[in-house]
């Protein structure tokens, strides 16, 4: 902690939120393709991996081979974007998943050289409205039935590769989603389980791509639910309810007619919260993640209509211990999201809530700071807002739900509290 009181020192993101993969695939779908760093598309059916070269007014480009590679995963979400330097300018590769006639996996290449390119693919079985080039792949030795294609300057080749068991023909691939609609349809997706708006750009891409991961992995069975970032959810309980809590928080069911994950939930809920309970009985300090997930489990308990196992829980983890404050550094599996919230909203064992309870970080004073629909319970989400007036933080809040829970301000404010569902104030600030 910092010398003043209510501002912590600091916090740390880990070197590790970059993935060497990332998994592409359509929420609940029941597949998944895996992009590695340098653009290389693998189908889990076993089939051969999609290579790409680009002929370049110099040369052949091998991405996997080239030191000019730079990737991001746009936004988050299942978009990945993976850019090539060649004389002129960049080859640019994205990569995304659709729902399209049956699942397709959609790659494009754009040209933002100066010259015309070619690009090349190792698998003949790519779809396209285009022709190859008949002379096919000149001066690289590639697998045999690679196709090549010509990309002018300043234009855009899109191609498809059928998911593993589909087997719909006569597709338009021109007709099929842009990767700024897809991006925008996952944001709308993982924002609906709420957000904030932090100084560090990496927090929100993290978030995303964690909840986005949850979505396309949710249609498998849990032992294959650490394919993505989430964390070994057939073997760690907090991981497994935190991943649960994610997916109702955008709107996944897990009972009934539609659900997409084959797994009684309830039941498996219900072993990993008395696993929890039974290793932590004796526990002097509580760890962090372990209380968290214990409120995640009445979230999920009471979603699924078990409101007397939600209470249940809520009792047993009042006879526990009190629980440790989160780490300095940033976990890189879905302990992050309730990381994250928990620094800014902290509920209590006796349903209050702690915005900032335990501090503001000193990176983000002066700051502007928001979070939007942030869980506080089974039954409430808080949002609000932080903007400054000199030292002191005005605080813009909303609670939905029904009415009465208490917001406190922690280290930040020790004076102030509030059971009103919106309102404002001017917090003591910093000095």
């Amino acid at each position: 902690m910092s010398n003043t009181p209510g501002v912590v020192s600091s916090i740390s993101l880990s070197a590790r939120v970059r993935p060497a993969a990332h998994v592409l695939g359509v929420r609940g779908g029941g597949w998944n393709a895996i992009v590695n760093e340098r653009g290389s598309v693998r189908l889990n059916d076993g089939s051969p991996v999609l290579d790409w070269h680009i002929a370049a007014d110099d040369r052949w480009h091998d991405p996997s081979t080239e030191p000019s590679v730079r990737q991001i995963r746009r936004a988050g979400v299942p978009v990945v974007e993976t850019r090539l330097r060649i004389p002129g300018g960049d080859a640019i590769q994205r990569v995304y998943a659709v729902a399209d006639a049956g699942g397709l996996v959609v790659i494009e290449i754009t040209n933002e050289s100066t010259l015309p390119i070619a690009v090349a693919f190792t698998r003949p079985d790519v779809v396209s409205s285009r022709t190859p080039s008949p002379r096919g792949a000149q001066g690289i030795e590639l697998p045999a039935g690679s196709v090549v294609f010509p990309v002018a300057h300043g234009s855009t080749l899109r191609v498809a590769m059928h998911a593993p068991k589909n087997l719909v023909a006569n597709i338009d691939v021109e007709r099929l989603p842009s990767y700024e609609q897809l991006q925008k349809g996952w944001l709308k997706a993982v924002e609906q389980a709420g957000y904030v708006i932090v100084p560090e750009g990496a927090v929100a891409p993290l978030v995303a791509r964690l909840r986005s991961d949850a979505l396309i992995l949710s249609g498998y069975e849990i032992e294959d639910w650490g394919i993505g970032a989430g964390g070994d959810c057939a073997n760690d309980p907090v991981a497994y309810i935190l991943t649960l809590q994610e997916l109702l928080r955008m709107g996944e069911k897990l009972i009934g007619e539609l659900t997409h994950i084959r797994v009684d939930h309830a039941a498996r809920l219900a072993q990993c919260v008395e696993t929890l309970l039974k290793d932590n009985k004796k526990a002097s300090i509580l760890p962090w993640d372990v209380e968290r997930a214990l409120f995640a489990a009445q979230f999920v308990f009471a979603r699924m209509g078990e409101n007397r196992a939600a209470d249940d829980v809520a009792a047993a983890q009042l006879r526990l211990s009190g629980a440790a404050e989160p780490p300095n550094v940033m976990p890189t599996d879905i302990r992050a999201i309730a990381w994250v919230e928990e620094k800014m909203v902290a509920v209590q064992r006796d349903g209050s809530v702690q915005i900032f309870g335990r501090g503001i970080p000193r990176l983000w004073l002066g700051a502007n700071l928001e979070c939007h629909r942030v869980s506080a319970g089974p039954l409430h989400t808080v949002s609000f807002g932080i903007r400054w007036h000199g030292e002191k933080p005005a605080l813009l809040w909303e609670v939905a739900g029904p009415a009465g829970v208490k917001l406190s301000a922690g280290l930040c404010d020790p004076t102030w509290s509030s059971i009103e569902s919106t309102g404002e104030t001017l917090l003591l600030g910093f000095v």
